[in-house]
């Protein structure tokens, strides 16, 4: 008995402090009033019910739809401000959803930039080498020309020395042999003859 009406303490006390539950606990004292005010049975024969009992059951019925009429105003009350918090993290996080697909979607635009311009670096890097590659190639090409002039011109030179050297060599042969060759003795009695 003492745990019944610790509860209904509890629950005044909450009623009191709480306007809906305040609101519910009214309309179970009008069902109450209701229940009694249908029950009564004032007809001439006590079995149907008076015009004046029909009169306050629908006077009771009315008092408890203005109840449920309060009671519903009361709930909207409550669950506008939770329904109008419940929409606003709905659209926050939407929002959020939307901004981290923004940031993504900037980020992944960022990366393929810098890997554009990466792209870009490498293939300007790769056509700075070739074209170094075809200037050196080129430079070689001419000193290999050059190279090749030279040595013709020191072939060219080396045989017309040995050419000279020859020439000079069989000169002094045949000069040699001209001052070696025996003057064939003449008699004096005859001349000559070649």
């Amino acid at each position: 008995m003492l745990l019944v009406v610790g509860v209904e303490g509890v629950l005044a006390q909450a009623a009191a402090n709480d306007p809906l539950l305040r609101e519910i606990r009214e309309r179970e004292q009008l069902m109450r009033a209701y229940e009694q005010t249908s029950a009564q049975r004032n007809g001439l024969f006590g079995k149907k019910a008076s015009k004046k009992d029909l009169n306050q059951v629908n006077a009771a019925l009315r008092r408890i739809i203005r109840k449920d009429t309060e009671i519903l105003q009361a709930v909207r009350q409550r669950t506008l401000p939770n329904l109008a918090q419940v929409e606003a993290a709905r659209v926050k996080a939407e929002t959020k959803a939307d901004e981290a697909t923004n940031d993504k979607y900037a980020a992944l635009e960022n990366q393929i930039e810098e890997m554009q311009i990466r792209e870009m670096e490498r293939e300007k890097l790769e056509v700075e080498r070739e074209t170094r590659l075809l200037i050196a190639q080129a430079a070689a090409a001419e000193a290999e020309q050059v190279r090749t002039r030279h040595e013709m011109i020191a072939i060219g030179l080396a045989l017309l020395s040995a050419g000279l050297l020859g020439y000079i060599l069989w000169q002094r042969r045949s000069k040699s042999k001209d001052y070696r060759r025996p003057v064939p003795m003449q008699h004096r009695s005859r001349p000559l003859v070649e």
